[in-house]
């Protein structure tokens, strides 16, 4: 394992995501969430949340790169440093 690699990736993925993200809870980001409407509810994929996944598939692929894990690691890192990271489903 490569630290250097793996804190870059930290670090650039934190700031990407600092910069598109809203400031605060509620705040609206640079980019369109992405949120699935049903009629009962609506269910918020948070980045942070598509970022744990996507690092479990490359884990369970056996893909390994330093700095791509760090990356994803710096979005997760991100998105649970708002209050409503655990916001997941909202009932209409």
């Amino acid at each position: 394992m490569n630290i250097y690699f793996l804190t870059g990736g930290i670090i650039l993925g934190f700031l990407i995501a600092y910069f598109f993200s809203g400031k605060k809870e509620g705040d609206k980001g640079r980019l369109k969430p992405i949120i699935i409407k049903t009629k009962n509810c609506k269910i918020h994929l948070h980045h942070w949340l598509l970022s744990a996944i996507i690092l479990l598939i490359l884990l369970y692929a056996k893909f390994y790169n330093d700095f791509i894990y760090g990356f994803l690691i710096g979005l997760v890192i991100e998105g649970l440093a708002y209050k409503d990271f655990y916001m997941i489903i909202k009932r209409n």
